[in-house]
């Protein structure tokens, strides 16, 4: 392999000349460092730009270990293919054969839901991401809450009817990987996928190490905020799904080894066909098998790439989802991270070379994003990565810029100013939900006595609560009790209190900016009307009616 450092040569000649415009995006946008790396037919290419810690005023290097949250959930998807190669499970294998403790009374149980269905997000269930993260980059719930939290989410669509993206899926992907394997997730993939690859610097808990990218999100000023460290690890929710961290030289190699494993599926005479489901209603089964190098341990490739659901795109080419992998055929969106929240009409990649096939994802999380994209016609993979998340996803841009030049030789889009628009229209978001939320207010009501709100209020398996305070004078919410989850709550009407923020103030808690229903707790009484019984939270969209935290019945101390 040729390891190219922008030296001269016509890969690093094309990319190079993107230079100017990386590092007016990230002006634009505030972002204080972005990593870049590049494959293509054969050829390595690196970029690095900005700071790593802008408070230190220490660089971006091929070394530096990134959060990539989301691009985690392929490396899971790889790790189930190993067992599968080993013949440990079957891909049909339904998920309740081996995790027996999970509930018997659920669609999913009845659907006999599998691991091909959890991978590519067609459980059904709803997203509820509230439930384990909220402010200060912290995941809330323990990984032994993984089971009973996905069990009773809301089944919002039939098992296989449609693409709905679950986190909380994919922690039941990683104990899979646990019972079958008899080792922890995080052994099991640094045993069988990291090390074969020589991944050394790949990690699934913050690593101990001065070469590490500080998470920061970005304030209306274009100023970055610095945040702590995700706390996900193989003890906590999300750790299957989010918690990897490694740095570009590593990525570069597990993307490698992803080119090569899906050279095997390009087409041959005498190679099988595999056709696209006519219908997502039945289980998909396993693909015909291909073969890898033996030093390669990505197995399985065939299933975990091939299309097992559509995903909601209005398009006659393919828009689909692998296990862990987005799928677009070529012209198409590829909407790594929330741009297409910030811009309509999203723009299309590839009008000028259709009929490729794109596979990629995104990752991110607050003080991170990230994105990959693999082109298997032209042995193409690239992969960006930001220490940031806040007015726009650069590495959104900058990925589909890449792939524009090794393409075309030129742009196809003017992608400074795509992305002024998509930051224009982001440090707006909170006051748009401010707007939807006076719109619907009623005005001239008044509340109840605040100390009559006051109590804890669970969620119906009693693994979430809310605490509802009064302290001089003022009423309070504070999620699971803790102090460091204290928003103040504000009469909105009749028992609806809001507690949404500023921008600034929002991101510098680590919180996403939702949807404005998320801001409400509206209070509900008894049938009678007296006394105050729960709250109902509306904080996931696929749920109108929200949920209902049922108030303690004993007296309220505090």
């Amino acid at each position: 392999m040729n390891w190219l450092f922008g030296t001269s040569n016509p890969t690093s000649g094309v990319l190079e000349s993107l230079r100017p415009l990386i590092k007016a995006m990230c002006k634009e946008a505030g972002v204080p460092g972005v990593a870049i790396g590049v494959i293509h037919n054969g050829n390595f290419y690196e970029s690095y730009h900005g700071r790593r810690d802008v408070e230190a005023d220490l660089p971006v290097d091929r070394n530096t270990i990134f959060y990539v949250a989301s691009l985690t959930k392929a490396m899971t998807a790889t790790a189930l293919g190993i067992l599968v190669d080993r013949k440990k499970l079957q891909w049909t294998t339904p998920v309740h054969d081996i995790l027996p403790e999970m509930s018997k009374e659920t669609d999913i149980y009845a659907a006999k839901l599998t691991v091909l269905d959890i991978l590519s997000h067609r459980t059904g269930k709803a997203w509820a991401d509230a439930l384990y993260l909220e402010s200060n980059n912290r995941i809330l719930l323990a990984k032994d809450q993984a089971i009973p939290t996905f069990d009773y989410l809301p089944q919002v669509a039939p098992v296989r009817s449609k693409y709905m993206y679950n986190n909380h899926a994919y922690n039941i992907a990683g104990l899979v990987i646990e019972r079958v394997s008899g080792i922890s997730w995080d052994t099991f993939v640094s045993e069988n996928l990291f090390s074969p690859l020589g991944m050394t610097r790949t990690f699934t808990s913050n690593p101990d190490d001065d070469n590490v990218a500080a998470p920061y999100n970005i304030l209306t000023d274009r100023t970055p905020h610095r945040l702590p460290f995700c706390n996900v690890s193989n003890e906590t929710m999300m750790f299957a799904g989010q918690s990897i961290r490694t740095s570009m030289a590593d990525l570069l190699k597990y993307a490698e080894a992803y080119l090569q494993a899906l050279e095997s599926m390009m087409p041959k005479n005498d190679a099988p066909v595999i056709a696209v489901p006519s219908s997502t209603s039945q289980p998909s089964s396993p693909a015909p098998p291909f073969t890898t190098s033996p030093a390669n341990p990505i197995r399985e490739i065939a299933t975990i790439i091939r299309p097992h659901v559509a995903r909601p795109v209005d398009s006659l080419w393919e828009q689909t989802y692998a296990l862990g992998w987005n799928r677009t055929q070529l012209p198409g969106k590829l909407d790594f991270g929330w741009n297409k929240d910030m811009l309509e009409p999203f723009p299309l990649l590839g009008e000028r070379y259709p009929g490729k096939l794109a596979i990629w994802h995104g990752g991110n999380m607050p003080g991170t994003t990230s994105a990959i994209c693999l082109l298997p016609e032209s042995k193409t993979a690239v992969v960006v990565l930001q220490n940031s998340l806040g007015l726009c996803d650069i590495a959104d841009w900058t990925c589909q810029a890449i792939i524009d030049k090794l393409m075309l030789g030129e742009l196809a889009q003017d992608y400074l100013s795509l992305l002024s628009k998509c930051v224009n229209s982001s440090v707006q978001r909170m006051e748009r939900v401010e707007t939807a939320l006076e719109k619907e207010r009623i005005v001239g009501t008044n509340p109840r006595p605040l100390e009559t709100y006051e109590g804890r209020y669970f969620n119906r398996i009693k693994n979430w609560f809310i605490d509802i305070k009064v302290t001089d004078g003022q009423l309070y919410l504070e999620f699971l009790g803790r102090a460091d989850e204290r928003y103040q709550l504000r009469h909105y009407h009749y028992d609806t209190f809001a507690w949404n923020l500023s921008y600034d103030a929002t991101v510098k808690r680590a919180q996403y900016i939702r949807a404005h229903e998320y801001y409400r707790f509206e209070f509900e009484a008894t049938s009678d009307g007296g006394s105050i019984s729960g709250l109902r939270w509306r904080h996931d969209k696929a749920v109108p009616g929200g949920e209902l935290f049922k108030r303690e019945t004993e007296q309220y101390d505090g």
